[in-house]
């Protein structure tokens, strides 16, 4: 039984099940193949591939592929082309045909190519085709090939612009536009009856039944014109008949076309339409323009406005009826007092007042038949300035300041029109309407009426605005001492209120001193409150408003003497403490003999001249031991320092001089000491200040390259073959006093040598004498490594004479930087929660800057964190140094810097000072740094950084929490 229940058992378990095989779906993958980047000279293998292509899908794409990696050879330039054509002659589908059009307006492009070649190809190429894309895509071809063959080569353009007048019969408007294209491009210039048939072909089409062939045919007259082509003013009459059309795209272009007209042609005497009168070309032509104020696009209105600003030779009379709505009386020419009483007595007949309109006009007027020629020019800047769209209200503003600046009675008409702009809801036009006011304040003189309108304007939250009103207010005139009275109150409660214009309204009041001295001298008693019989409290002298009023006054002294008796005593202590704190805004005054602390005298330019020449000549000339030499560098370096601050018009130089003996002095200590040339022999404090002093001198090298404008080509060239010693040096201790890697130094050092070597001979300057020993040295150098380099350069370095100092240029300015707000005077700290971001308004004035995009700001926190930060383009604006603007490119920037500072850090125990300060980076010191670590920029200080106290708390937890 056993034995049958275990056969069983063994039974079950033994039986095998076979399930059907599934079949498993199998992974597929999509392997993409890079575009590898095309070899040299594979434009050539590309374009032979076309002749494979079986579709024309797969040839568009082999030439997009080609466009996109255009690498021509010179030599294959025939060979390209030949295949290109087979295609385009065997090619049905026209869009690759247009391809190849294109491609080869591309290969054309690339230098070095031989554009009558192709241009000829392309010829060839259309005179078989029929559609009008690939003709339209030809034309366009050889209007740009064209433009690449010199003025000199006129039988091509002459050709070419053939060629177009064949094609200018096709019916496609995108054929004609660019076969106008190239007959006002590529017309060679010619005269007489050649020019008059060119011209009359191009006016054919000014009734053309497509609105974008009129439009190019206005721009070709326009384009000839700008060419040198002279117009025929007979067409004047046809192109104002123009300005009807009902596309903007023509009527734009007419208008251009009318302006040029008019500027070119200004005396010639035209008819009025419908009238025997005569009127001037530009009167007529300035009219049709105000009536494009009116036109029905915004874009039109804009060029009007934009145009009339451009037409300085119209009719004062006609100039003035744009300020003025009421020429037009029902439709008829506007006619003076003595003609109306003339034609009543003559008539016989009277109004009685008993029948309504019994006066009125016999006949009637058609509005559509009248001429509206005198009433264009009537209220057009009116209408600019209310339109709707800051655009044309813009240009109107322009337009209206530039008339005026050669038309003084227009100034003054155009002056409450100017006024009313300042209350317009879009900012950029108040400043615009600011600074138009100001441009023309030569011609005007402000009443008290408008004056009060434009105060009103200094309550505006923008100071943009207000800044800008201040420069304008300086610039202008002001007729009686009750308007500038009320001037200067509205400058002082605005500064109450608005305590971060402080600069700006104490260089307004400058200037308004300074051009209304007699105004100012009834007010002085009453703006110092002196009273004849009684003592008044002495006032602050840290007060603006009262330091306002000093300036005012001051400066008014400066032209008008007598106002100085009427100076109290602690006035004129005032004055001295403001003239040695705030010399920029108080001028120099000729005081009474009583007064002890007289100011000094600047000393002239010459005297300056002369001493800096007496102190260079004297270093030149001496050859003394170290000891000695070191001390005449260091007291040359003090006088030189000195005199800078004495005399500000020799300061820049004295600072370049004082520096570059400084670079001096700090190389001829390294070299003394002989540690240079094998740190490793020298102890750790003797290495670190081997390496601090190098640093240094770079350092120094830098400035000089970096912190001057002005400099001449000798000045330039003598920095950096300083520069060039100091990265010798640099070289070598990195090679014999570290194991770091000399590869980026030595790199470094060959290139600027390199570059050394062709400023020389650009400039045909003499190199000194151990630049002449490098070139000679590492002109014979097979493999330039860092070792083999160094050993060359130690001899070099020390047998090599120190060069001569630069001479004395007047022309050199030190970059500078004055932090204006925070002061860091204050003893109160800035609370901020830990952890988030507080903002510091932040105001610094930046002169004779060589490269604005080097400036950055740099916080320093007390854990020795430092944060910079790269100011945006828009906080940095010009400085308004002077009114006539006389600064040039060459002499550097001025910038002022409003931003606001984000500051931000974690709990501290205490407040603590952070400092702010203001840097150039520089880029290229960074080029020969050997270590990675090292990441952090270069940066220079511009000033002394200004502390602030700071005091981050923690996080307030909530109570309900």
């Amino acid at each position: 039984m056993a034995a049958v229940l275990k056969k069983r058992a063994l039974a079950e378990y033994s039986q095998t099940i076979q399930e059907p095989a599934q079949k498993i779906p199998l992974k597929r993958l999509k392997l993409v193949k890079k575009s590898q980047p095309l070899p040299s000279g594979s434009t050539l293998a590309l374009i032979s591939c076309l002749e494979s292509c079986k579709t024309s899908n797969d040839a568009l794409r082999t030439l997009l592929r080609i466009s996109d990696n255009l690498d021509l050879d010179s030599q294959d330039l025939s060979e390209i082309l030949k295949r290109l054509s087979d295609h385009f002659k065997n090619e049905a589908e026209s869009a690759v045909r247009v391809k190849i059009l294109s491609l080869m307006c591309d290969i054309g492009l690339e230098p070095n190519v031989d554009v009558v070649l192709i241009v000829d190809e392309v010829i060839s190429l259309l005179k078989n085709d029929r559609s009008h894309k690939v003709i339209a895509q030809g034309m366009n071809t050889i209007l740009k090939l064209g433009q690449l063959v010199t003025d000199t080569a006129t039988a091509v353009h002459q050709r070419l612009m053939e060629i177009a007048k064949i094609y200018l019969k096709d019916v496609s408007h995108g054929v004609k536009c660019k076969c106008l294209e190239i007959i006002g491009v590529h017309t060679p210039m010619c005269y007489g009856e050649e020019a008059k048939n060119i011209l009359y072909l191009v006016s054919s089409y000014f009734k053309h039944e497509d609105a974008r062939v009129r439009s190019q045919a206005f721009s070709t007259l326009v384009t000839m014109h700008q060419r040198g082509f002279n117009l025929n003013p007979d067409i004047y009459a046809d192109v104002c008949d123009s300005l009807k059309d009902d596309y903007e795209i023509v009527r734009s272009v007419v208008l251009k076309l009318i302006q040029l007209l008019g500027n070119a042609y200004p005396e010639n005497e035209i008819f009025v339409t419908g009238s025997v009168h005569e009127i001037r070309l530009i009167d007529d032509a300035f009219g049709k323009i105000c009536n494009g104020v009116t036109d029905l696009s915004m874009q039109v209105r804009t060029l009007s406005a934009k145009l009339l600003g451009s037409m300085v030779l119209v009719s004062p009379k006609f100039l003035n009826q744009t300020l003025d709505k009421k020429l037009m009386s029902n439709m008829r020419r506007k006619r003076t007092a003595h003609e109306l009483a003339w034609e009543n007595v003559t008539s016989g007949e009277w109004a009685s007042g008993k029948k309504w309109a019994d006066d009125a006009p016999r006949e009637k007027l058609d509005a559509d038949s009248i001429n509206l020629m005198n009433s264009g020019a009537c209220g057009a800047f009116v209408h600019g300035l209310e339109d709707e769209y800051l655009e044309v209200r813009s240009a109107a503003v322009e337009s209206l300041c530039q008339l005026s600046l050669n038309n003084s009675h227009f100034a003054n008409l155009s002056l409450d029109f100017l006024v009313d702009m300042f209350n317009d809801e879009i900012e950029d036009v108040r400043l615009k309407a600011i600074d138009s006011l100001r441009l023309i304040s030569e011609h005007i003189v402000l009443r008290d009426d408008q004056l009060e309108t434009i105060l009103g304007a200094l309550e505006d939250f923008s100071q943009d605005v207000r800044e800008g009103l201040h420069r304008m207010l300086a610039s202008c005139r002001m007729s009686t001492t009750c308007g500038l009275k009320m001037c200067v109150e509205k400058l002082l409660d605005n500064l109450k209120k608005y305590p971060n214009d402080k600069r700006s309204t104490y260089r307004c009041l400058q200037r308004i001193g300074a051009q209304h001295p007699e105004l100012v001298l009834p007010l002085v008693p009453q703006l110092l409150n002196i009273h004849p019989f009684f003592d008044i409290p002495e006032p602050d002298v840290e007060n603006p408003q009262y330091i306002c009023i000093l300036i005012l006054i001051l400066n008014a002294a400066k032209n008008l003497p007598t106002i100085t008796p009427l100076l109290e005593p602690h006035t004129v202590r005032h004055y001295q403490y403001l003239r040695d704190t705030m010399s920029s805004f108080v001028p120099i005054l000729s005081l009474s003999d009583s007064v002890i602390n007289t100011v000094a005298e600047p000393v002239s330019v010459e005297a300056s001249l002369e001493f800096l020449n007496n102190v260079i000549g004297n270093l030149d000339m001496t050859e003394n031991t170290f000891r000695v030499h070191s001390s005449l560098l260091q007291t040359a370096k003090e006088q030189l320092n000195r005199l800078s601050k004495i005399d500000q018009a020799v300061a820049g130089t004295a600072q370049f001089t004082a520096l570059y003996i400084g670079a001096q002095l700090i190389y001829s200590q390294i070299i003394e000491k002989g540690f240079w040339s094998n740190p490793r022999t020298s102890a750790t404090q003797q290495a670190h200040n081997l390496k601090t002093n190098i640093q240094n001198l770079l350092e120094h090298c830098l400035k000089l390259q970096f912190f001057f404008v002005g400099l001449s080509p000798q000045d330039k060239c003598a920095v950096k073959q300083f520069q060039l010693r100091a990265l010798a040096l640099n070289l070598v201790h990195i090679v014999k006093g570290s194991n770091s890697s000399a590869l980026a130094p030595c790199h470094h050092f060959l290139t600027m040598v390199e570059n050394m070597q062709s400023e020389l001979i650009s400039f045909g300057l003499e190199p000194d004498d151990f630049t002449m020993h490098v070139f000679r040295e590492l002109s014979v150098i097979e493999e330039p490594k860092p070792g083999t380099v160094s050993r060359i350069l130690i001899p070099i370095i020390s047998e090599a004479k120190m060069g001569k100092i630069p001479r004395p240029n007047i022309q050199i300015k030190m970059s500078t930087a004055d932090i204006l707000e925070p002061t860091g005077q204050t003893d109160t700290s800035l609370k901020f929660t830990a952890g988030l971001v507080m903002s510091v308004p932040f105001e610094a004035e930046l002169k004779y800057i060589l490269d604005p995009s080097r400036v950055r700001i740099k916080i320093k926190y007390p854990d020795q964190r430092t944060q910079v930060i790269l100011p945006r383009p828009a906080h940095m604006k010009p400085l308004d140094l002077d009114v006539n603007g006389t600064e040039g490119e060459h002499a550097g920037h001025h910038i002022r810097l409003l931003t606001e500072l984000l500051i931000s850090h974690q709990v501290w125990s205490e407040a603590c000072n952070i400092d702010i300060n203001i840097a150039l980076a520089i880029p290229e010191a960074d080029i020969g740094r050997r270590k990675v670590m090292d990441a952090n920029q270069t940066l220079l200080d511009l000033c002394k950084p200004v502390k602030i106290s700071v005091a981050p708390k923690p996080i307030k937890k909530n109570i309900l929490s």
